[in-house]
């Protein structure tokens, strides 16, 4: 059993010459690449450090690990919102802590519209590159039941799906990564998404922040950045916010600042837009587009509740010694992106700490309807002990091209929130559901179309999106009028021009939807303006020598 030693410090410096804001896929790649080049870098995540025991083994955990006013550090940041649901993940590693694995490049036709002209997909292609040398993504070569019915609707279609490269050790035996942190090899689990508990999902915390840790970065967790405004003289920036206790009976958050000369936001879409609006509440002078051209990635959930046949989509409750091979969260895709409304459907896993409480929600739920039978109590021979509507389940993932026309403002308590009437009534989420329906109705399964009415919350419109790619918010563009920063990441003044030494490398930059997983596409963003950062801007910006070869 491998034993994993945390990397975060708890002594937190009062100044800094580049302080990085976040540590999902932007700011992970920021710190390891500025690392490389420069000394008196400093990372400062919102959330705990999770090491991989630490991750939920049961729904008891998965609701101790909920985030809330109460429980600041928790994992899973989920916000029910009148227009639109998501769900994102705090602690150190970001969103790659609960993510699905999947690498994929944006199609070209995504950069043809809003996007500044330099970014596209021959551009962006070489940055791809070099994630997947850090990331080293695998594709899944395993008979997977789970993603069988996806050719059964890919055959309406007129295509078959396709296996997915994943950022998980699949193949091989234990070793060292690409950042020298030892990895075993994939259990087949299928909890992918609750936290990898045996450590073969290559997540931020697995790569790109043990680079940047080794080059030298001071990496701070429970610290949760409220605003950046101009220095008074000390540094060129302030980077206000509070820090968590780590337990006990004190748990009001204590004030503090850090002097630095170059900030980077990677707090996430939600995060960074966030922080953003408090920063230009608070003076610091930003684009009027700040807040705008939010997309939800056509996000979409189903579930096949109750098919005729045993399904392999239910997370095992042991991952280090699974009974049956689920294989990884999402191992496959139904490549349906033929026009403006494409979208990709996957195949799902759900996670042993989750499918435990939906085996109560949904089995109440249809207790009295008249198909609520048990398929695996009626089927010749039955199936093994343990077997139930659960282990005959599904879950299906859609996700795509939305217009892109939310908007992210801040609440009452200062707090980012989403405003996008009618969200859901979008022609992508009506296509999707038709198809998701289809992969239900082929097995004689349940169709369970909207999570929270899953959860029984009845008044909750079933278009209600929910999702787990917030994009935008800080998009990029040519000039001030269209977006909130310029190509390179850097945030533009009001008049304009850049502030120097302010920079976003995050999901925040999209200014739409990216058609597909778009963990590949925002890490390819942050390499690519983290390069012009440290070869253009940062001899000027920062006092100490610079290394060589900072961003290879």
């Amino acid at each position: 059993m491998t034993t994993y030693r945390p990397i975060a410090t708890e002594a937190l410096p009062e100044e800094c010459s580049v302080a990085v804001i976040g540590s999902g896929f932007g700011a992970s790649i920021a710190a390891a690449r500025v690392a490389a080049a420069t000394d008196d870098v400093l990372v400062l995540e919102r959330g705990r450090e999770w090491l991989p025991d630490d991750f939920p083994a049961d729904f008891a955990d998965v609701r101790r690990a909920v985030r809330s006013r109460r429980n600041p550090l928790g994992l899973f940041d989920l916000q029910l919102g009148a227009d639109v649901d998501r769900l994102t993940a705090n602690g150190l590693g970001g969103g790659s802590l609960i993510y699905a694995n999947v690498l994929l490049e944006a199609r070209p036709e995504v950069f043809d519209a809003q996007w500044p002209s330099g970014i596209d997909a021959d551009e962006l292609r070489p940055y791809a590159d070099r994630v997947r040398a850090v990331l080293r993504p695998q594709v899944e070569d395993r008979h997977t039941p789970k993603a069988e019915a996806l050719a059964h609707l890919g055959r309406l279609h007129g295509r078959g799906p396709e296996r997915l490269p994943i950022a998980v050790k699949l193949h091989g035996e234990p070793g060292p990564n690409a950042a020298g942190v030892h990895q075993p090899t994939c259990t087949r689990c299928g909890n992918c998404v609750t936290g990898c508990r045996v450590g073969a999902k290559t997540t931020m915390w697995m790569s790109y922040l043990p680079m940047a840790r080794a080059a030298g970065a001071r990496i701070v967790t429970r610290t949760e950045v409220t605003r950046v405004v101009p220095g008074s003289g000390r540094r060129r920036w302030e980077v206000h916010g509070l820090r968590h206790p780590a337990s006990g009976r004190r748990r009001t958050p204590m004030p503090f600042v850090v002097h630095a000369d170059v900030v980077v936001l990677g707090a996430g879409a939600i995060g960074t837009t966030g922080i953003l609006l408090r920063s230009a509440d608070a003076g610091l002078a930003t684009s009027a587009q700040l807040g705008t051209r939010f997309s939800g990635n056509a996000d979409s959930l189903s579930v096949s509740y109750n098919a005729a046949g045993r399904r392999s989509g239910t997370g095992a409750r042991d991952a280090a010694a699974p009974e049956v091979a689920i294989g990884p969260t999402i191992t496959s895709t139904l490549d349906l992106r033929t026009g403006p409304d494409g979208y990709l459907v996957q195949d799902g896993a759900l996670p042993y700490p989750v499918a435990e409480a939906l085996r109560r929600v949904l089995g109440l739920r249809f207790a009295l309807s008249a198909d609520s039978r048990v398929w695996c109590d009626i089927r010749p021979g039955g199936c093994p002990p343990g077997c139930g509507a659960l282990e005959h389940s599904q879950v299906w993932l859609a996700m795509g091209t939305d217009s892109s026309e939310g908007r992210v403002v801040l609440d009452g308590r200062g707090q980012p929130r989403i405003v996008w009437p009618e969200a859901g009534a979008q022609a992508v989420y009506a296509r999707q559901l038709a198809d998701l329906r289809v992969l239900s109705d082929g097995s004689s399964a349940r169709f369970v179309g909207n999570p929270r009415r899953a959860l029984l919350q009845r008044g909750v419109p079933a278009a209600t999106p929910i999702t787990v790619h917030p994009l935008g918010g800080a998009a990029m563009a040519e000039d001030v009028d269209h977006g909130v920063c310029d190509p390179d990441g850097r945030v533009f003044q009001a008049d304009g021009d850049v502030h120097p030494g302010l920079y976003v490398v995050d999901g925040a930059l999209c200014p739409t939807s990216t058609g597909a997983n778009p963990s590949l596409t925002i890490a390819s963003l942050a390499e690519r303006a983290v390069e012009r950062l440290v070869e253009r801007d940062l001899p000027t910006l920062v006092g100490s020598p610079l290394r060589t070869g900072g961003t290879r």
